[in-house]
């Protein structure tokens, strides 16, 4: 490996780089190069993490079409990597830990937003099955039965209140309807909700909540004082 090759005659830009100066999503950033590609307006590269890479005229073209208030932004990135870069060649353990660096950026970007997907498809399943009925409670939801024994050993708030707030204005979404399997039940439908959702909602209540006893609080969301430790 040549050891003396100076930075600046390949310093490239990449599309996460791009992403984090203009304050931009990589998605973004991917979508619009490509668009510009395909005019024949700018190329790119593609490392060997296959990730876009930029020289400096391309970035420029890029960032003036993805968001041009941020243009100066990357302007000043440039004349900062030329003038690190144009002082010395780099050496093989400054481009062994560079790319060590890149990897450890381009690793952390891709679990933000594997998380980001995650988030968004729990979002979708959510969504779609509310509006469902379910042959069964799904294992990570309860009904208003286990939600009041639940918040009064963890609250000690009595059922009709637990009742007033799950029901109440801050209305969370109900995970969906379950179908009741007892004979007896003739074909009824019982409202179940995400354990996360309520676990959040009573830890907004109790911090919310305004002491009045030792033992009793108000909150504008229940009709009268309640017991809550």
């Amino acid at each position: 490996m040549n050891t003396n090759i100076v930075a600046h005659e390949n310093t490239t830009m990449s599309s996460f780089d791009i992403a984090i100066l203009t304050g931009a999503r990589n998605s973004e950033v991917v979508s619009v190069a490509k668009t510009l590609s395909n005019k024949n307006v700018i190329d790119f590269s593609i490392n060997h993490l296959e990730v876009m890479q930029f020289d400096k005229r391309n970035s420029l073209v890029l960032v003036a079409n993805l968001s041009p208030e941020f243009t100066a932004a990357v302007v000043d990135r440039w004349q900062e990597l030329e003038s690190q870069q144009a002082t010395k060649p780099m050496t093989q353990l400054e481009m062994i830990a560079g790319m060590a660096s890149s990897m450890v950026e381009v690793e952390r970007k891709q679990v933000e937003q594997a998380k980001a997907l995650e988030d968004i498809t729990s979002k979708v399943e959510r969504l779609e099955t509310s509006d469902k009925v379910l042959s069964s409670c799904p294992v990570n939801a309860e009904g208003i039965t286990s939600i009041c024994a639940r918040m009064n050993i963890k609250y000690s708030i009595p059922a009709w209140a637990v009742k007033e707030i799950v029901r109440g204005s801050y209305g969370i979404r109900p995970a969906g309807n379950v179908q009741n399997q007892h004979e007896s039940a003739k074909g009824s439908t019982y409202v179940v909700w995400w354990v996360s959702d309520i676990t959040a909602l009573f830890k907004r209540i109790a911090g919310e909540s305004e002491r009045v006893t030792a033992t009793l609080v108000t909150h504008p969301t229940v009709s009268k004082r309640f017991k809550l430790i």
